[in-house]
């Protein structure tokens, strides 16, 4: 099979179709919209004879669409589970049941071969839903997949790698959507502008390629070809090149960008060429009220009011206008605001122009709830905040709000890392704990990474309240951690780490996402997908739901502490912290081992460097020694921030965890003893 598939190749791998029903607003065959540009995708996994297929997207990338393309010409119902309260375990089997006017609609849809289903949204059904409805719903979804093709589902790849790890057999189809290539960016761009410019015209293709140009080669290599093939980036691309604007004005604005090293930074210009160019068309209003064109209407301004609008924040002051005008200014702006192009009514235009806004207003206290709903949607609220190349003082709002960012750019050739560093928690927390370092990080296999370093501000001294993510988090905090969440459910993973004094989850149930083990190391091979290690009390609330297994869940105390059902089964003896080097060492190359993996970077397992340093004692000068000690043996090497096993190495990898049927240290103690020892002394310094 070949690496990527053509949409028209998806077609072809997909079931016959057909398959006609009474129409719901939730359940219903999707109508064709144009423009459609079909995307590229990635082959993920791979099956001759699959019973399910999975389609994942970073955000905004446009999975809904295709869903909807695919939906009108196979002639098949597309189940939209973000207008579908009903989300459950009998939710499938009874909007069949409405749709296809049969008792019997789930078993008719197994036992057929040219009839399938397709749903979306899984993501906002699973952060709306309980822990116990999701994993029934989950539980039909395997039923309904057992004998015949009958579901396609779409959603972010952590979702959809959750939903694989619990169905059984391998006979899946796996495809992630990819960027739209040179090709596809032209015609999503041509689409976006339609008729507004003569197309066929010199002066609008050179103006075309050279914007597009200035995006691509901002960076070197494929993550160039990726930034620059994301859909809301394009429709900031689009927006610039409608009648109103010079084409040739904007071709000799962006030629000398080209080569530029920072590609948000060309981004941010066509953005903020956009807002000037809605400032010019206020000139006719400052004329009449007597006002300067240079003070009325600044981009500044206009995103103070689109904020305002979309965002709760409040009113710019106009501190510029006379106050006896201020009224009739307020009035006559009002259409301006209404019509803008970075909005559609009450929404956003494109996730771009929602990202650059939060990423302005960051600061804002009265946005702070509504920061999530951007960082959720793009990955691009991340990528404007870390351009700024500064280190930032962040409420566990706005924490939040990029972590969720962070997640949302997630995919198959993409690393992130969330790691809050905080003090030990065996050693006593120091006294007016009110704030606690952390960086936030994206790796590209074929480029350099973006961080952000920040200091997260505490709502209340010696408590840091978790409201975003709990996946790709390292979280090291001498005192106490909260976890609450609005859907009821807490959803742990994977990849999440908290090491704390006390933890205490308010939630009414407890989720662990699973990781499919062909996606990343298996139990056997490295460490627990979530792991909490508390000093001190460990409160939860709720049940636990959807039985992780206990190598994918444990929940490291003290000796003499125990838990309740049915947290016993995953608890262990926390290991109290060593203070010899030997032992210090050797608890630093079983956390090695845990945290290498395959998934998300090419070639040899590797893991973040600074999620090694955030989840083991060894820090700062003394971290970079030991790593500095592990490339001179020939252990590691070094890509940015990954930190790679050696092809030498890979046959001594071994498990991490003291567990049956593994490999364990001591099957590999003679070759890893002196590595541990070098260690050691460059610790011991």
């Amino acid at each position: 099979m070949d690496d990527i598939v053509s949409f028209n190749k998806l077609l072809t791998l997909l079931p016959a179709g057909g398959f006609t029903g009474q129409d719901s607003e939730a359940f219903n065959i999707a109508e064709s919209r144009n423009p459609f540009v079909p995307p590229n995708l990635k082959v993920v996994d791979w099956s001759d004879s699959p019973k399910i297929t999975l389609i994942s997207a970073r955000g905004a990338t446009g999975k809904s669409r295709l869903a909807e393309q695919v939906s009108s010409l196979k002639q098949v119902p597309l189940w939209l589970l973000d207008k579908d309260m009903a989300v459950s375990g009998d939710a499938l089997r009874a909007r069949l049941r409405d749709y296809d006017q049969s008792p019997d609609a789930l078993e008719t849809l197994a036992g057929n071969r040219d009839k399938f289903i397709l749903i979306d949204a899984l993501d906002e059904a699973r952060m709306r839903v309980s822990g116990a409805s999701w994993y029934e719903f989950v539980r039909t979804l395997r039923e309904a997949s057992s004998r015949s093709h009958s579901l396609i589902l779409f959603g972010r790849e952590r979702v959809l790698e959750d939903i694989w790890a619990h169905l059984p057999g391998g006979n899946i189809n796996w495809f992630e959507i990819s960027h739209f290539d040179a090709e596809q960016r032209n015609k999503y761009v041509d689409f976006k502008v339609g008729g507004a410019q003569n197309k066929a015209g010199e002066a609008y293709i050179a103006a075309r390629d050279t914007v597009i140009g200035a995006l691509a080669g901002a960076v070197e290599g494929s993550e160039s070809d990726s930034f620059v093939g994301y859909a809301p980036v394009l429709d900031a691309v689009s927006l610039l090149l409608e009648k109103g604007e010079n084409l040739l004005k904007i071709r000799t604005a962006f030629e000398a960008e080209v080569g530029n090293e920072r590609r948000i930074e060309v981004l941010e210009q066509i953005i903020q060429q956009l807002l000037k160019r809605e400032q010019r068309k206020a000139k006719r209003l400052a004329k009449q009220l007597n006002l300067s064109p240079d003070s009325i209407y600044t981009p500044a301004e206009q995103i103070d009011w689109l904020a305002n609008h979309l965002m709760g924040a409040t009113a710019p002051d106009l501190a510029w206008c006379e106050t006896s005008l201020r009224g009739e200014y307020v009035s006559k702006i009002q259409p301006f605001i209404e019509d803008h192009p970075f909005r559609s009514e009450q929404r956003w235009s494109s996730p771009v122009f929602s990202a650059y806004v939060a990423a302005e207003r960051l600061e804002a206290v009265a946005i702070r709830e509504k920061l999530q709903e951007v960082g959720v949607s793009t990955g691009l609220l991340f990528e404007f905040v870390s351009a700024k190349d500064e280190e930032l003082m962040l409420d566990e709002w706005q924490f939040a709000a990029l972590h969720s960012s962070l997640m949302a750019s997630e995919r198959h050739d993409v690393e992130v890392s969330a790691n809050i560093a905080g003090h030990d928690p065996h050693l006593a927390a120091p006294e007016n704990l009110d704030t606690v370092p952390g960086e936030l990080t994206l790796w590209e296999s074929s480029g350099t990474p973006h961080g952000i370093a920040f200091e997260i501000v505490l709502d209340n001294t010696g408590v840091i309240d978790l409201k975003g993510p709990l996946a790709s988090l390292s979280l090291t905090f001498p005192s106490k951690v909260t976890v609450a969440s609005s859907s009821g459910t807490a959803n742990f993973g994977p990849d999440c780490f908290i090491r704390c004094r006390d933890l205490r989850i308010s939630t009414d149930t407890v989720q662990v996402s699973l990781r499919q083990s062909g996606m990343a190391s298996s139990p056997a091979e490295g460490g627990a997908n979530v792991t909490f290690e508390i000093a001190g009390h460990f409160l939860c609330e709720g049940r636990l739901v959807g039985n992780p297994p206990v190598e994918s869940f444990e929940i490291l105390l003290p000796e003499g502490v125990s838990v309740g059902y049915p947290w016993f089964a995953h608890q262990r003896i926390m290991e109290p912290p060593g203070d010899e080097p030997n032992e210090r060492a050797l608890r630093f190359v079983k956390m090695l081992m845990n945290l290498l993996r395959n998934h998300g970077h090419k070639g040899t397992p590797a893991v973040f460097d600074k999620k090694l340093e955030g989840r083991q004692s060894i820090k700062g000068a003394e971290f970079r020694r030991v790593i500095s000690v592990l490339q001179k043996h020939g252990v590691v090497t070094l890509d940015g921030p990954m930190i790679h096993l050696t092809p030498d190495w890979v046959p001594h990898r071994f498990s991490g965890k003291e567990r049956e049927g593994v490999l364990t240290f001591e099957s590999k103690r003679e070759v890893w003893t002196p590595v541990v020892n070098a260690v050691a002394c460059a610790m011991d310094r």
